[in-house]
Order: structure tokens, then sequence, then C-alpha cells
């Protein structure tokens, strides 16, 4: 068995996100009044997505992951 690096993975996985919202996603989305977020709704969706792939036990040790794919 082959093993994929988690900066691959996390490209598929935004890959595939992204072009479903692009085509569908979006019209779930209500229109909500507030700041302006650094992340799109794709990228958020592929961090939530994430975590149920990366065998990390809370949210703190997947956010440490950054440092690792960066």
């Amino acid at each position: 068995m082959n093993m994929v690096d988690a900066a691959s993975l996390l490209t598929v996985i935004f890959v595939l996100v992204d072009d479903w919202y692009q085509q569908q996603g979006h019209r779930l989305r209500p229109q909500l009044l507030g700041p302006t977020v650094s992340f799109s709704e794709s990228e958020t969706l592929t961090l939530l997505l994430a975590m149920d792939y990366f065998p990390y036990p809370g949210e703190t040790q997947f956010l440490a992951l950054r440092v690792l794919v960066c």
C-alpha cells in the first residue's frame, strides 16, 4: 500500500470540495452579514473533512499539522 503525504491529501480533498461547492454547494449556504473572512467556504470545508482523515485525537493536535504541511 502506498502512503500519501499530508499536503497531497489536503490538495485532493480541496479540489473535490471546491468542485462540488462551485457546482452545488454555494446554493445551500445562506448569505450572512458579518466581517470578511480570510478562508473561503471551500477551504473551511476541506479542513473540517480533513480532521476526519487524519488520526489526531483533538483539534489542537490537528491544527499543529499546519507546521508539518507548510
